[in-house]
């Protein structure tokens, strides 16, 4: 089953990530446990954001994606 993950970046932590360059290697253990299939980085109500398709095989791994 697709799932559409909509997901918040906080600018606080983001912005030290970024700071101190460990944003790269956080987004790509991000990416490479989930696998989506598309991910648009985007604005959001006036925050960072992300709008991530991702297939989702069994709904016991909702918590997964969903919990921080």
């Amino acid at each position: 089953m697709r799932m559409l993950l909509i997901v918040k970046l906080p600018h606080g932590p983001f912005n030290t990530a970024v700071k101190d360059g460990t944003v790269g290697q956080k987004m790509k253990r991000i990416l490479d446990e989930t696998k989506p299939e598309a991910v648009y980085f985007t604005e959001q109500n006036g925050r960072r954001g992300a709008v991530m398709v991702v297939n989702l095989e069994d709904p016991s791994r909702i918590p997964f994606y969903a919990e921080p």
